[in-house]
């Protein structure tokens, strides 16, 4: 009897065991699923995990609004470089006309003093040769000097004109075609060498009577002697100008001088008549030559 239970205690061990083992393996199978499925979790969601705990980090896009007012500002940074240089280039052209400004003022200064002093030179030789002369037996229409120019020849000297200058310039030595000697003529007239260039021109005109250069040589052996202040001669040079080369561009500022000549020798009254009809034939004179014959009506005074 004590060993049949001993027999059913044993047994009863043994079912206890084996419940338990089996709740044992039960429970770690369960664990071991559940490691299983984990791992598959992670094996199939790399990129999450990545995404999650990614090293890089995080950049949020730009704002448009912002990047325009970047923009914007670098644009008017530019602007006002732009702007910076072009008032320096400004200032720098405003400094040079200053300059230019001044320095035409100090020229105009001294051509106000130089013409005093030429008018009162010209007053002091009207004083000398006697004060103004009336012309007799001239036409009411043309001065006397200009009504006699057929009588000047090609020197553009008058009848009584007083000899030939002394040879003051080789002629030979000057080139021997129209334009070399004329241009050679005038160089000494714009030297300041009027003998030389009265001389020059005089030869110029005997040389190329018909040249292309003729009228101008003509106009400039008037200046020649006008300079020397011999008013006969220069009247009889001008005077050659307006009869033989009419529509020559000197032949308006030509009879102003034929002008100042006669009243450099005392004849104002032929000189204003003169004015009158350089008006009358010149009508569209330019406006030096206007400007030159209107200062000529004050110095002779003409009414």
């Amino acid at each position: 009897m004590k060993r049949t239970n001993l027999i059913i205690k044993n047994t009863r061990a043994r079912a206890i065991a084996s419940t338990a083992d089996g709740h044992v393996r039960a429970g770690l199978m369960a664990a071991l699923t559940g490691f299983a499925l984990l791992a598959a979790a992670v094996v199939v969601a790399p990129r999450a995990h990545g995404q999650v705990f990614n090293s890089q980090p995080y950049t949020a896009a730009p704002d448009p609004a912002v990047e325009q007012l970047r923009q914007r500002v670098e644009q008017l940074e530019a602007d006002l470089r732009k702007a910076t240089d072009r008032a320096e280039v400004l200032g720098a052209q405003l400094s040079d006309a200053r300059r230019t400004a001044d320095e035409a003022n100090n020229g105009r200064k001294k051509l106000e003093t130089d013409l005093t002093a030429l008018r009162d030179r010209v007053e002091m030789l009207e004083d000398a040769a006697g004060g103004p002369v009336a012309a007799g037996g001239g036409s009411a229409a043309l001065p006397t000097t200009l009504q006699t120019a057929q009588s000047v020849d090609l020197t553009g000297s008058t009848n009584s004109a007083s000899p030939a200058p002394a040879a003051r310039v080789d002629l030979a030595a000057l080139p021997q075609d129209e334009e070399g000697f004329f241009n050679s003529a005038h160089a000494l007239l714009l030297g300041g060498d009027f003998p030389g260039s009265e001389q020059a021109f005089t030869s110029f005109l005997t040389k190329f009577p018909k040249g292309a250069k003729a009228a101008d040589a003509q106009y400039y052996l008037g200046e020649s002697l006008l300079y020397q202040d011999n008013f006969a001669d220069a009247s009889g040079a001008y005077a050659k100008l307006i009869k033989s080369y009419p529509s020559s561009p000197n032949a308006a500022t030509g009879m102003v001088k034929l002008a100042r000549a006669m009243r450099g020798m005392g004849k104002t009254s032929d000189s204003c008549k003169t004015l009158d009809v350089m008006a009358k034939q010149f009508p569209k004179a330019s406006a030096v030559a206007k400007q030159m014959a209107a200062q000529e009506r004050q110095y002779a005074k003409c009414s």
